[in-house]
Protein backbone atom coordinates (compact mmCIF):
# COMPACT_ATOMS: atom_id res chain seq x y z
CA UNK A 1 0.00 0.00 0.00
CA UNK A 2 0.98 3.43 -0.75
CA UNK A 3 0.17 6.23 1.17
CA UNK A 4 -0.12 9.58 -0.46
CA UNK A 5 2.39 11.83 -0.60
CA UNK A 6 4.67 10.17 2.22
CA UNK A 7 5.08 6.92 0.79
CA UNK A 8 5.20 7.95 -2.32
CA UNK A 9 8.00 10.26 -1.73
CA UNK A 10 10.12 7.60 0.17
CA UNK A 11 9.90 5.28 -2.96
CA UNK A 12 11.51 7.38 -4.76
CA UNK A 13 15.02 6.52 -3.20
CA UNK A 14 14.26 2.91 -4.38
CA UNK A 15 15.73 1.48 -7.48
CA UNK A 16 14.99 -1.35 -9.70
CA UNK A 17 17.06 -4.39 -9.67
CA UNK A 18 19.37 -5.42 -12.27
CA UNK A 19 17.79 -7.04 -15.43
CA UNK A 20 20.25 -10.15 -14.66
CA UNK A 21 18.99 -10.37 -10.89
CA UNK A 22 15.56 -10.32 -11.67
CA UNK A 23 15.81 -12.96 -14.72
CA UNK A 24 17.80 -15.45 -11.89
CA UNK A 25 14.48 -14.68 -9.49
CA UNK A 26 12.23 -15.40 -12.62
CA UNK A 27 14.10 -18.58 -13.32
CA UNK A 28 13.89 -19.62 -9.45
CA UNK A 29 10.34 -19.73 -9.56
CA UNK A 30 7.19 -21.43 -11.87
CA UNK A 31 5.80 -18.29 -12.08
CA UNK A 32 3.35 -17.43 -15.40
CA UNK A 33 0.91 -14.34 -14.47
CA UNK A 34 1.31 -11.07 -12.86
CA UNK A 35 0.11 -12.29 -9.24
CA UNK A 36 2.94 -14.96 -8.91
CA UNK A 37 5.42 -12.14 -9.95
CA UNK A 38 4.17 -10.12 -7.27
CA UNK A 39 4.44 -13.11 -4.95
CA UNK A 40 7.65 -13.88 -6.17
CA UNK A 41 9.35 -10.64 -6.11
CA UNK A 42 7.82 -9.69 -2.45
CA UNK A 43 9.23 -12.80 -0.80
CA UNK A 44 12.40 -11.53 -2.52
CA UNK A 45 12.13 -8.05 -0.84
CA UNK A 46 11.72 -9.65 2.61
CA UNK A 47 14.61 -11.97 1.81
CA UNK A 48 17.32 -8.76 0.34
CA UNK A 49 15.60 -5.88 2.15
CA UNK A 50 16.15 -3.59 -0.83
CA UNK A 51 13.48 -1.47 -1.79
CA UNK A 52 13.62 -2.55 -5.73
CA UNK A 53 11.97 -5.78 -5.18
CA UNK A 54 8.96 -4.23 -3.61
CA UNK A 55 8.54 -1.63 -6.34
CA UNK A 56 8.41 -4.71 -8.70
CA UNK A 57 6.09 -6.79 -6.50
CA UNK A 58 3.76 -3.33 -6.76
CA UNK A 59 4.04 -3.23 -10.58
CA UNK A 60 3.00 -6.62 -10.87
CA UNK A 61 0.14 -6.41 -8.52
CA UNK A 62 -2.30 -3.58 -9.82
CA UNK A 63 -5.73 -4.26 -10.55
CA UNK A 64 -5.51 -5.11 -14.73
CA UNK A 65 -8.38 -3.98 -16.10
CA UNK A 66 -7.68 -4.44 -20.05
CA UNK A 67 -11.05 -3.58 -20.81
CA UNK A 68 -10.28 0.11 -20.19
CA UNK A 69 -7.64 1.18 -22.78
CA UNK A 70 -7.05 4.86 -21.11
CA UNK A 71 -6.57 3.20 -17.68
CA UNK A 72 -5.26 -0.62 -17.44
CA UNK A 73 -3.92 0.08 -14.37
CA UNK A 74 -5.94 0.95 -11.16
CA UNK A 75 -4.73 0.52 -7.53
CA UNK A 76 -5.33 -2.73 -5.95
CA UNK A 77 -6.82 -1.33 -2.96
CA UNK A 78 -8.03 1.92 -1.94
CA UNK A 79 -8.80 2.30 1.77
CA UNK A 80 -8.80 5.18 4.67
CA UNK A 81 -7.06 7.72 2.53
CA UNK A 82 -4.68 5.12 1.34
CA UNK A 83 -3.94 3.37 -2.07
CA UNK A 84 -1.71 0.61 -3.72
CA UNK A 85 0.42 2.37 -6.26
CA UNK A 86 -0.37 2.91 -9.89
CA UNK A 87 1.94 3.77 -12.86
CA UNK A 88 2.28 7.38 -12.07
CA UNK A 89 3.84 6.69 -8.83
CA UNK A 90 7.19 5.70 -10.52
CA UNK A 91 9.80 7.68 -10.93
CA UNK A 92 11.90 8.45 -14.20
CA UNK A 93 14.94 6.69 -12.59
CA UNK A 94 12.56 3.67 -12.22
CA UNK A 95 11.42 3.78 -15.49
CA UNK A 96 15.29 4.07 -16.75
CA UNK A 97 15.93 0.95 -14.69
CA UNK A 98 12.55 -1.03 -16.00
CA UNK A 99 13.14 0.22 -19.46
CA UNK A 100 17.50 -1.11 -18.74
CA UNK A 101 16.00 -4.60 -17.64
CA UNK A 102 14.11 -5.28 -20.50
CA UNK A 103 16.89 -6.75 -22.36
CA UNK A 104 17.84 -9.30 -19.78
CA UNK A 105 14.61 -10.82 -19.36
CA UNK A 106 12.68 -12.77 -21.38
CA UNK A 107 9.95 -13.86 -20.10
CA UNK A 108 6.85 -12.67 -21.60
CA UNK A 109 4.62 -11.22 -18.78
CA UNK A 110 7.38 -9.21 -17.26
CA UNK A 111 8.23 -7.83 -20.56
CA UNK A 112 4.48 -7.02 -21.48
CA UNK A 113 3.56 -5.14 -17.78
CA UNK A 114 7.24 -3.41 -18.08
CA UNK A 115 6.66 -2.57 -21.93
CA UNK A 116 2.56 -1.46 -21.40
CA UNK A 117 3.87 0.29 -18.21
CA UNK A 118 6.56 2.26 -20.66
CA UNK A 119 4.10 3.03 -23.41
CA UNK A 120 1.77 4.62 -20.10
CA UNK A 121 4.31 6.70 -18.81
CA UNK A 122 6.61 7.61 -21.53
CA UNK A 123 4.35 6.74 -25.07
CA UNK A 124 7.22 4.37 -25.76
CA UNK A 125 5.66 3.32 -28.88
CA UNK A 126 8.39 0.22 -29.47
CA UNK A 127 8.07 -0.89 -26.11
CA UNK A 128 4.22 -0.67 -26.46
CA UNK A 129 4.54 -3.11 -29.74
CA UNK A 130 7.08 -5.28 -28.01
CA UNK A 131 4.00 -5.32 -25.43
CA UNK A 132 1.86 -6.50 -27.60
CA UNK A 133 3.87 -9.31 -28.85
CA UNK A 134 4.36 -9.99 -25.14
CA UNK A 135 0.92 -10.41 -24.26
CA UNK A 136 -0.04 -13.00 -27.04
CA UNK A 137 2.77 -15.10 -25.85
CA UNK A 138 2.03 -15.18 -22.09
CA UNK A 139 -1.52 -15.34 -23.02
CA UNK A 140 -0.50 -18.75 -24.89
CA UNK A 141 0.94 -19.79 -21.79
CA UNK A 142 -1.74 -19.12 -19.90
CA UNK A 143 -4.26 -20.40 -21.65
CA UNK A 144 -6.52 -23.10 -20.10
CA UNK A 145 -10.32 -23.58 -21.09
CA UNK A 146 -11.30 -24.38 -17.08
CA UNK A 147 -9.52 -21.01 -16.47
CA UNK A 148 -9.97 -18.71 -19.42
CA UNK A 149 -10.02 -15.31 -17.86
CA UNK A 150 -6.34 -14.82 -17.39
CA UNK A 151 -5.28 -15.60 -21.38
CA UNK A 152 -8.20 -13.83 -22.50
CA UNK A 153 -7.38 -10.29 -20.44
CA UNK A 154 -3.82 -10.66 -21.93
CA UNK A 155 -5.61 -11.06 -24.71
CA UNK A 156 -8.31 -7.82 -24.69
CA UNK A 157 -5.31 -5.79 -23.49
CA UNK A 158 -3.17 -6.94 -26.61
CA UNK A 159 -5.62 -5.70 -29.19
CA UNK A 160 -6.63 -2.45 -27.12
CA UNK A 161 -3.02 -1.33 -26.57
CA UNK A 162 -2.32 -2.19 -30.58
CA UNK A 163 -5.77 -0.05 -31.71
CA UNK A 164 -3.92 2.97 -29.38
CA UNK A 165 -0.20 2.71 -31.49
CA UNK A 166 -1.15 1.94 -35.00
CA UNK A 167 -5.24 2.78 -35.16
CA UNK A 168 -4.63 2.09 -38.87
CA UNK A 169 -1.60 -0.29 -39.17
CA UNK A 170 -1.09 -4.00 -39.08
CA UNK A 171 -0.64 -4.62 -35.35
CA UNK A 172 -4.20 -5.04 -33.95
CA UNK A 173 -4.69 -7.37 -37.35
CA UNK A 174 -2.29 -9.38 -36.10
CA UNK A 175 -3.86 -10.06 -32.13
CA UNK A 176 -7.19 -10.53 -33.50
CA UNK A 177 -5.88 -12.88 -36.35
CA UNK A 178 -4.84 -14.73 -33.33
CA UNK A 179 -7.93 -14.80 -31.48
CA UNK A 180 -9.73 -15.88 -34.19
CA UNK A 181 -7.36 -18.90 -35.05
CA UNK A 182 -7.90 -19.83 -31.62
CA UNK A 183 -11.93 -19.72 -31.91
CA UNK A 184 -11.42 -21.73 -35.12
CA UNK A 185 -8.91 -24.38 -33.17
CA UNK A 186 -11.63 -25.07 -30.27
CA UNK A 187 -14.19 -25.24 -33.20
CA UNK A 188 -16.77 -24.81 -29.63
CA UNK A 189 -15.36 -27.81 -27.67
CA UNK A 190 -14.42 -24.71 -24.85
CA UNK A 191 -16.36 -25.73 -21.90
CA UNK A 192 -16.94 -22.03 -20.54
CA UNK A 193 -16.81 -19.15 -22.01
CA UNK A 194 -13.13 -18.47 -23.32
CA UNK A 195 -14.88 -19.06 -27.40
CA UNK A 196 -17.70 -16.24 -26.70
CA UNK A 197 -15.36 -13.34 -25.28
CA UNK A 198 -12.73 -14.07 -27.99
CA UNK A 199 -15.94 -13.69 -30.49
CA UNK A 200 -16.81 -10.66 -28.85
CA UNK A 201 -13.75 -8.93 -29.65
CA UNK A 202 -14.09 -10.15 -33.01
CA UNK A 203 -17.30 -8.58 -33.56
CA UNK A 204 -16.54 -5.41 -31.70
CA UNK A 205 -13.28 -4.97 -33.80
CA UNK A 206 -15.33 -5.85 -36.83
CA UNK A 207 -12.44 -8.68 -37.84
CA UNK A 208 -12.58 -12.42 -39.04
CA UNK A 209 -14.76 -14.74 -40.88
CA UNK A 210 -18.50 -13.63 -39.57
CA UNK A 211 -20.33 -16.48 -41.16
CA UNK A 212 -17.88 -19.51 -39.87
CA UNK A 213 -17.72 -17.57 -36.16
CA UNK A 214 -21.66 -17.31 -36.22
CA UNK A 215 -21.59 -21.11 -36.83
CA UNK A 216 -19.16 -22.05 -34.04
CA UNK A 217 -21.44 -19.80 -31.42
CA UNK A 218 -24.51 -21.63 -33.06
CA UNK A 219 -22.87 -25.03 -32.24
CA UNK A 220 -22.26 -23.82 -28.90
CA UNK A 221 -25.42 -22.22 -28.14
CA UNK A 222 -27.71 -25.37 -29.56
CA UNK A 223 -25.05 -28.01 -27.18
CA UNK A 224 -25.68 -25.86 -24.50
CA UNK A 225 -29.45 -25.59 -24.55
CA UNK A 226 -29.43 -29.31 -25.33
CA UNK A 227 -27.96 -30.31 -21.74
CA UNK A 228 -29.51 -27.63 -20.35
CA UNK A 229 -27.70 -24.76 -19.90
CA UNK A 230 -29.43 -22.31 -21.24
CA UNK A 231 -27.95 -18.83 -19.61
CA UNK A 232 -24.73 -20.14 -21.81
CA UNK A 233 -27.40 -20.92 -24.93
CA UNK A 234 -28.39 -17.27 -24.58
CA UNK A 235 -25.10 -15.60 -24.34
CA UNK A 236 -24.21 -17.50 -27.63
CA UNK A 237 -26.98 -16.74 -29.08
CA UNK A 238 -26.84 -13.06 -28.97
CA UNK A 239 -22.99 -12.97 -30.16
CA UNK A 240 -23.95 -15.43 -32.94
CA UNK A 241 -26.97 -12.86 -33.90
CA UNK A 242 -24.50 -9.99 -33.53
CA UNK A 243 -21.78 -11.61 -36.34
CA UNK A 244 -24.86 -12.95 -38.70
CA UNK A 245 -25.22 -9.07 -38.68
CA UNK A 246 -22.04 -8.51 -40.16
CA UNK A 247 -22.12 -11.01 -42.23
CA UNK A 248 -24.87 -9.33 -43.83
CA UNK A 249 -27.26 -11.99 -42.53
CA UNK A 250 -30.25 -9.98 -41.11
CA UNK A 251 -32.97 -12.65 -41.27
CA UNK A 252 -30.55 -15.14 -40.01
CA UNK A 253 -30.13 -13.42 -37.52
CA UNK A 254 -34.17 -12.43 -36.51
CA UNK A 255 -34.12 -16.36 -36.35
CA UNK A 256 -31.21 -16.57 -33.69
CA UNK A 257 -33.31 -13.95 -31.34
CA UNK A 258 -36.12 -15.96 -31.81
CA UNK A 259 -34.58 -19.20 -30.55
CA UNK A 260 -32.96 -17.06 -27.55
CA UNK A 261 -36.29 -15.82 -26.59
CA UNK A 262 -37.94 -19.48 -26.71
CA UNK A 263 -35.23 -20.45 -24.25
CA UNK A 264 -36.91 -18.28 -21.43
CA UNK A 265 -40.46 -20.72 -22.08
CA UNK A 266 -38.19 -23.64 -22.36
CA UNK A 267 -36.71 -23.13 -18.52
CA UNK A 268 -39.97 -21.94 -17.32
CA UNK A 269 -41.78 -24.60 -18.30
CA UNK A 270 -38.63 -26.43 -16.46
CA UNK A 271 -39.40 -24.47 -13.32
CA UNK A 272 -43.05 -25.21 -13.42
CA UNK A 273 -42.40 -28.76 -13.38
CA UNK A 274 -39.64 -28.68 -10.51
CA UNK A 275 -42.28 -26.64 -8.33
CA UNK A 276 -41.01 -23.83 -8.56
CA UNK A 277 -43.37 -20.63 -9.51
CA UNK A 278 -40.83 -17.95 -8.26
CA UNK A 279 -38.48 -19.17 -10.68
CA UNK A 280 -41.09 -19.73 -13.63
CA UNK A 281 -42.52 -16.21 -12.59
CA UNK A 282 -38.69 -14.72 -13.74
CA UNK A 283 -38.76 -16.63 -16.77
CA UNK A 284 -42.26 -15.60 -17.91
CA UNK A 285 -41.02 -12.06 -17.25
CA UNK A 286 -37.93 -12.61 -19.69
CA UNK A 287 -39.97 -14.33 -22.12
CA UNK A 288 -42.69 -11.60 -22.59
CA UNK A 289 -39.59 -8.88 -22.50
CA UNK A 290 -37.76 -10.96 -25.26
CA UNK A 291 -41.36 -12.11 -27.43
CA UNK A 292 -42.13 -8.08 -27.19
CA UNK A 293 -38.66 -7.05 -28.92
CA UNK A 294 -39.49 -9.88 -31.78
CA UNK A 295 -42.06 -9.21 -34.56
CA UNK A 296 -42.83 -12.51 -35.21
CA UNK A 297 -43.18 -13.77 -32.16
CA UNK A 298 -45.59 -11.22 -30.51
CA UNK A 299 -49.26 -13.42 -30.94
CA UNK A 300 -47.92 -15.33 -28.62
CA UNK A 301 -47.94 -12.65 -26.33
CA UNK A 302 -51.45 -12.76 -24.78
CA UNK A 303 -50.55 -16.73 -23.68
CA UNK A 304 -47.17 -15.53 -22.49
CA UNK A 305 -49.01 -12.75 -20.10
CA UNK A 306 -51.56 -15.25 -18.69
CA UNK A 307 -48.83 -17.91 -17.87
CA UNK A 308 -47.26 -14.95 -16.04
CA UNK A 309 -50.05 -14.03 -14.67
CA UNK A 310 -50.64 -17.58 -13.41
CA UNK A 311 -47.27 -18.23 -11.88
CA UNK A 312 -47.60 -15.13 -10.14
CA UNK A 313 -50.67 -16.26 -8.39
CA UNK A 314 -48.62 -19.74 -7.66
CA UNK A 315 -45.46 -17.67 -6.51
CA UNK A 316 -47.17 -16.01 -3.23
CA UNK A 317 -46.79 -19.35 -0.96
CA UNK A 318 -43.18 -19.34 -1.73
CA UNK A 319 -42.54 -16.11 -0.82
CA UNK A 320 -41.30 -16.55 2.60
CA UNK A 321 -38.24 -14.94 4.57
CA UNK A 322 -35.47 -17.85 3.91
CA UNK A 323 -32.38 -17.76 6.12
CA UNK A 324 -28.94 -19.06 5.09
CA UNK A 325 -27.82 -19.51 8.65
CA UNK A 326 -24.76 -17.21 10.16
CA UNK A 327 -21.27 -17.58 8.63
CA UNK A 328 -18.57 -17.43 11.27
CA UNK A 329 -17.45 -13.61 11.45
CA UNK A 330 -14.23 -14.82 13.46
CA UNK A 331 -13.83 -16.97 10.22
CA UNK A 332 -9.74 -16.35 9.24
CA UNK A 333 -9.52 -14.45 6.02
CA UNK A 334 -8.73 -18.13 4.21
CA UNK A 335 -11.98 -19.64 5.17
CA UNK A 336 -13.92 -16.94 3.99
CA UNK A 337 -11.80 -17.12 0.63
CA UNK A 338 -12.45 -20.97 0.36
CA UNK A 339 -16.38 -20.28 0.81
CA UNK A 340 -16.13 -18.67 -2.50
CA UNK A 341 -13.43 -20.68 -4.66
CA UNK A 342 -14.46 -22.72 -7.39
CA UNK A 343 -17.98 -21.49 -7.39
CA UNK A 344 -20.24 -20.08 -10.75
CA UNK A 345 -20.41 -16.37 -11.24
CA UNK A 346 -24.11 -15.86 -10.11
CA UNK A 347 -23.55 -18.53 -7.33
CA UNK A 348 -19.96 -16.58 -6.13
CA UNK A 349 -22.00 -13.30 -6.23
CA UNK A 350 -24.80 -14.42 -4.10
CA UNK A 351 -22.47 -16.01 -1.66
CA UNK A 352 -20.59 -12.68 -1.21
CA UNK A 353 -24.24 -10.49 -0.83
CA UNK A 354 -25.02 -13.09 2.27
CA UNK A 355 -21.83 -14.02 3.76
CA UNK A 356 -21.59 -12.09 6.72
CA UNK A 357 -24.78 -11.41 8.72
CA UNK A 358 -25.67 -7.87 9.40
CA UNK A 359 -25.76 -6.12 12.71
CA UNK A 360 -28.40 -7.82 14.73
CA UNK A 361 -29.75 -4.85 16.60
CA UNK A 362 -31.05 -6.31 19.26
CA UNK A 363 -28.11 -8.20 20.17
CA UNK A 364 -26.51 -4.76 19.35
CA UNK A 365 -28.59 -2.66 21.93
CA UNK A 366 -28.34 -5.18 24.61
CA UNK A 367 -24.29 -5.55 24.48
CA UNK A 368 -24.52 -1.49 24.29
CA UNK A 369 -25.93 -1.42 27.76
CA UNK A 370 -24.35 -3.85 29.24
CA UNK A 371 -21.32 -2.38 27.95
CA UNK A 372 -22.48 0.87 29.70
CA UNK A 373 -22.87 -0.96 33.17
CA UNK A 374 -19.90 -2.08 33.32
CA UNK A 375 -17.97 0.96 32.43
CA UNK A 376 -20.05 3.91 34.63
CA UNK A 377 -18.00 6.44 33.94
CA UNK A 378 -17.59 6.85 30.57
CA UNK A 379 -21.22 7.41 29.59
CA UNK A 380 -21.07 10.36 31.97
CA UNK A 381 -18.96 12.62 29.44
CA UNK A 382 -20.71 13.65 26.68
CA UNK A 383 -19.27 13.06 23.28
CA UNK A 384 -18.96 15.58 20.26
CA UNK A 385 -19.18 13.78 16.63
CA UNK A 386 -16.98 15.11 14.21
CA UNK A 387 -16.77 14.90 10.61
CA UNK A 388 -13.77 13.48 7.89
CA UNK A 389 -13.40 17.63 7.77
CA UNK A 390 -13.08 18.05 11.08
CA UNK A 391 -16.16 19.60 11.57
CA UNK A 392 -18.40 19.02 14.32
CA UNK A 393 -21.59 17.43 13.30
CA UNK A 394 -23.31 16.86 16.33
CA UNK A 395 -23.38 15.78 20.03
CA UNK A 396 -23.94 12.36 21.94
CA UNK A 397 -25.28 13.28 25.35
CA UNK A 398 -24.07 12.15 28.25
CA UNK A 399 -26.09 9.68 30.36
CA UNK A 400 -28.02 10.30 33.26
CA UNK A 401 -29.34 13.52 32.46
CA UNK A 402 -32.72 11.80 33.28
CA UNK A 403 -33.77 13.25 30.03
CA UNK A 404 -35.38 10.16 28.31
CA UNK A 405 -34.82 11.10 24.70
CA UNK A 406 -31.69 12.58 25.47
CA UNK A 407 -30.82 9.09 27.10
CA UNK A 408 -31.78 7.38 23.81
CA UNK A 409 -29.69 9.21 22.13
CA UNK A 410 -26.64 8.70 24.21
CA UNK A 411 -27.55 4.75 23.65
CA UNK A 412 -27.39 5.16 19.95
CA UNK A 413 -24.06 7.20 20.10
CA UNK A 414 -22.29 4.40 21.80
CA UNK A 415 -24.49 1.64 19.43
CA UNK A 416 -22.60 3.01 16.62
CA UNK A 417 -19.48 2.85 18.12
CA UNK A 418 -19.71 -1.13 18.50
CA UNK A 419 -21.18 -1.37 15.11
CA UNK A 420 -18.34 0.83 13.75
CA UNK A 421 -16.23 -2.59 15.10
CA UNK A 422 -17.84 -4.84 13.71
CA UNK A 423 -17.85 -3.09 10.14
CA UNK A 424 -14.52 -2.91 10.40
CA UNK A 425 -13.94 -6.78 10.94
CA UNK A 426 -16.44 -7.29 8.62
CA UNK A 427 -14.60 -5.14 5.77
CA UNK A 428 -11.26 -6.55 6.58
CA UNK A 429 -11.37 -10.42 7.56
CA UNK A 430 -14.15 -11.30 4.96
CA UNK A 431 -15.59 -9.10 2.69
CA UNK A 432 -12.42 -7.53 1.11
CA UNK A 433 -10.50 -11.24 0.94
CA UNK A 434 -13.45 -12.34 -0.56
CA UNK A 435 -13.44 -9.57 -3.27
CA UNK A 436 -10.22 -10.82 -4.17
CA UNK A 437 -10.84 -14.37 -4.90
CA UNK A 438 -14.00 -13.17 -7.17
CA UNK A 439 -11.95 -11.05 -9.29
CA UNK A 440 -9.20 -13.74 -9.48
CA UNK A 441 -11.61 -16.27 -11.18
CA UNK A 442 -14.04 -14.17 -12.46
CA UNK A 443 -14.10 -11.80 -15.43
CA UNK A 444 -16.48 -8.67 -13.38
CA UNK A 445 -18.08 -6.79 -16.10
CA UNK A 446 -21.71 -5.08 -16.55
CA UNK A 447 -22.94 -8.43 -18.70
CA UNK A 448 -21.56 -10.11 -15.24
CA UNK A 449 -23.73 -8.04 -13.02
CA UNK A 450 -26.58 -7.14 -14.73
CA UNK A 451 -27.33 -10.66 -14.79
CA UNK A 452 -27.16 -10.84 -11.12
CA UNK A 453 -29.67 -7.78 -10.25
CA UNK A 454 -31.76 -7.09 -13.03
CA UNK A 455 -34.49 -8.82 -11.80
CA UNK A 456 -34.34 -7.08 -8.31
CA UNK A 457 -37.65 -4.90 -7.28
CA UNK A 458 -35.06 -1.95 -5.83
CA UNK A 459 -33.94 -2.07 -9.26
CA UNK A 460 -36.51 -0.02 -11.75
CA UNK A 461 -35.82 -0.93 -15.29
CA UNK A 462 -34.74 2.41 -16.71
CA UNK A 463 -32.26 3.25 -13.89
CA UNK A 464 -30.56 -0.65 -14.43
CA UNK A 465 -26.95 1.02 -15.96
CA UNK A 466 -26.57 3.19 -12.99
CA UNK A 467 -26.85 0.32 -10.23
CA UNK A 468 -24.65 -2.33 -12.79
CA UNK A 469 -22.14 0.73 -12.79
CA UNK A 470 -21.95 1.46 -9.19
CA UNK A 471 -21.78 -2.57 -8.34
CA UNK A 472 -19.27 -2.70 -10.94
CA UNK A 473 -16.65 -0.09 -9.27
CA UNK A 474 -17.17 -1.17 -5.78
CA UNK A 475 -15.92 -4.56 -7.16
CA UNK A 476 -12.79 -2.31 -8.64
CA UNK A 477 -12.45 -0.80 -4.70
CA UNK A 478 -13.64 2.52 -6.20
CA UNK A 479 -16.17 3.29 -3.67
CA UNK A 480 -16.13 7.14 -3.86
CA UNK A 481 -17.40 6.25 -7.69
CA UNK A 482 -19.41 3.65 -6.57
CA UNK A 483 -21.26 5.35 -3.79
CA UNK A 484 -21.95 8.65 -5.84
CA UNK A 485 -23.89 6.12 -8.19
CA UNK A 486 -25.66 4.00 -5.52
CA UNK A 487 -26.68 6.20 -2.99
CA UNK A 488 -29.67 8.15 -4.86
CA UNK A 489 -30.51 5.24 -6.99
CA UNK A 490 -30.79 3.60 -3.62
CA UNK A 491 -33.27 6.09 -2.39
CA UNK A 492 -35.44 5.80 -5.51
CA UNK A 493 -35.32 2.46 -5.45
CA UNK A 494 -36.91 2.48 -1.76
CA UNK A 495 -38.93 4.83 -3.62
CA UNK A 496 -40.29 1.78 -6.20
CA UNK A 497 -40.40 -0.43 -3.92
CA UNK A 498 -43.13 1.92 -1.90
CA UNK A 499 -44.71 2.21 -4.93
CA UNK A 500 -45.57 -1.69 -6.00
CA UNK A 501 -46.45 -1.96 -2.15
CA UNK A 502 -49.48 0.81 -2.98
CA UNK A 503 -47.76 3.45 -1.45
CA UNK A 504 -47.26 7.19 -2.70
CA UNK A 505 -44.15 8.16 -1.41
CA UNK A 506 -44.78 11.87 -2.41
CA UNK A 507 -46.51 14.99 -1.12
CA UNK A 508 -48.51 17.26 -2.98
CA UNK A 509 -49.32 20.86 -2.48
CA UNK A 510 -52.81 22.96 -2.95
CA UNK A 511 -51.18 24.26 -6.48
CA UNK A 512 -50.78 20.14 -7.21
CA UNK A 513 -46.64 20.17 -6.98
CA UNK A 514 -45.17 17.12 -6.64
CA UNK A 515 -42.13 16.59 -3.71
CA UNK A 516 -40.65 12.97 -3.15
CA UNK A 517 -40.55 11.80 0.08
CA UNK A 518 -36.63 11.87 0.84
CA UNK A 519 -34.81 8.58 3.19
CA UNK A 520 -35.61 9.50 6.59
CA UNK A 521 -39.01 9.20 5.71
CA UNK A 522 -38.95 6.63 3.82
CA UNK A 523 -37.20 4.28 6.05
CA UNK A 524 -39.68 5.73 8.78
CA UNK A 525 -42.62 4.05 6.72
CA UNK A 526 -44.39 1.07 8.40
CA UNK A 527 -44.93 -0.43 4.94
CA UNK A 528 -41.12 -0.52 4.35
CA UNK A 529 -40.96 -1.58 7.85
CA UNK A 530 -43.09 -4.95 6.62
CA UNK A 531 -40.98 -5.42 3.33
CA UNK A 532 -37.52 -4.92 5.09
CA UNK A 533 -36.13 -6.39 8.69
CA UNK A 534 -35.03 -4.31 11.55
CA UNK A 535 -31.50 -5.15 10.79
CA UNK A 536 -31.39 -3.75 7.50
CA UNK A 537 -33.43 -0.58 8.28
CA UNK A 538 -30.72 -0.10 11.15
CA UNK A 539 -27.47 -0.72 8.64
CA UNK A 540 -29.36 1.86 5.93
CA UNK A 541 -30.22 4.43 8.47
CA UNK A 542 -27.10 4.52 10.35
CA UNK A 543 -24.83 4.42 7.27
CA UNK A 544 -26.58 6.94 5.65
CA UNK A 545 -28.60 9.56 7.64
CA UNK A 546 -27.77 8.67 11.08
CA UNK A 547 -26.36 12.05 12.23
CA UNK A 548 -24.28 10.06 14.97
CA UNK A 549 -23.22 7.61 12.43
CA UNK A 550 -21.04 8.42 9.10
CA UNK A 551 -24.33 9.72 7.80
CA UNK A 552 -22.98 9.33 4.11
CA UNK A 553 -26.00 9.75 2.12
CA UNK A 554 -26.14 13.47 3.09
CA UNK A 555 -22.41 14.26 3.32
CA UNK A 556 -22.32 12.87 -0.70
CA UNK A 557 -25.12 14.82 -1.62
CA UNK A 558 -23.31 18.19 0.05
CA UNK A 559 -19.99 17.42 -1.66
CA UNK A 560 -18.48 17.19 2.45
CA UNK A 561 -16.13 13.82 1.45
CA UNK A 562 -13.23 13.46 -0.47
CA UNK A 563 -12.38 10.58 -2.60
CA UNK A 564 -10.31 9.24 0.55
CA UNK A 565 -12.50 9.29 3.12
CA UNK A 566 -15.64 7.22 1.10
CA UNK A 567 -12.90 4.95 0.17
CA UNK A 568 -12.64 3.92 3.52
CA UNK A 569 -14.08 0.65 5.32
CA UNK A 570 -17.77 2.71 5.92
CA UNK A 571 -17.85 3.33 2.42
CA UNK A 572 -17.08 -0.07 1.67
CA UNK A 573 -19.08 -1.40 4.33
CA UNK A 574 -22.40 0.43 2.94
CA UNK A 575 -21.80 -0.81 -1.19
CA UNK A 576 -21.92 -4.33 0.48
CA UNK A 577 -24.71 -3.65 2.28
CA UNK A 578 -26.21 -1.92 -0.54
CA UNK A 579 -25.43 -5.27 -2.89
CA UNK A 580 -27.03 -7.33 -0.26
CA UNK A 581 -29.90 -4.93 -0.40
CA UNK A 582 -30.71 -5.26 -3.98
CA UNK A 583 -30.53 -9.27 -4.09
CA UNK A 584 -33.16 -9.71 -1.26
CA UNK A 585 -36.00 -9.72 -3.86
CA UNK A 586 -34.72 -11.52 -6.62
CA UNK A 587 -35.38 -15.09 -7.89
CA UNK A 588 -31.78 -15.70 -7.76
CA UNK A 589 -31.05 -15.63 -4.65
CA UNK A 590 -33.91 -17.46 -3.70
CA UNK A 591 -32.69 -20.22 -5.55
CA UNK A 592 -29.44 -20.05 -4.62
CA UNK A 593 -30.47 -20.56 -1.21
CA UNK A 594 -32.63 -23.30 -2.45
CA UNK A 595 -29.75 -25.21 -4.10
CA UNK A 596 -27.17 -24.66 -0.60
CA UNK A 597 -30.12 -26.25 1.07
CA UNK A 598 -30.24 -28.88 -0.99
CA UNK A 599 -26.18 -29.54 -0.87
Amino acid sequence: MTEQPSAQEARQNGSIPDGAEIAVVLQAGATQQDRDFAALFRAQHKQARAVGWAILADLFDFHFTPRDAGQPFRPMLIMDGRRSMIPDDLSEPQLDGLTASLPEVNDPEYRARVGDVLWLRRRNAAAAREAVTCYIASGQRLEDQDHWVPAMERYERAVRLARQIEPKGELPGRVLRHLEERVLHYQGRDPLYFSLKAMKLLEEFRYGDFEALADIAGKIAASASASGGLDRARSHYAVQAKLLRRAGRALEAEDVMCALAETFVTEAEAQESAGSFMGAHHFWQKAVLAFSDRPSLRPRLPELRGRLAAAGRKTLSEMKTASTGEIDISAEVEASQALLRGLPWDDAFFQFAVMTPLIDVEKLREATIERIRESPLVPLIQGDVFDYAGRKIAVRPAIGSGDAKQEEQAIEGFMDEQARVHRHFAVHAILAPAIRVMRDEHGIDDDAIELVIKDSALVPESHLSLFVKGVRAGFQFDFSTALHLLVPQVENGLRHVLEQSGVVPRNIDANGVEDVWLLGRILDHEKLREILDEDMLYELRTLMAGRLGPNLRNSIAHGLLNESALNGEMGFYLWWVIVRLMCLPTPGLAAFIERRRNS
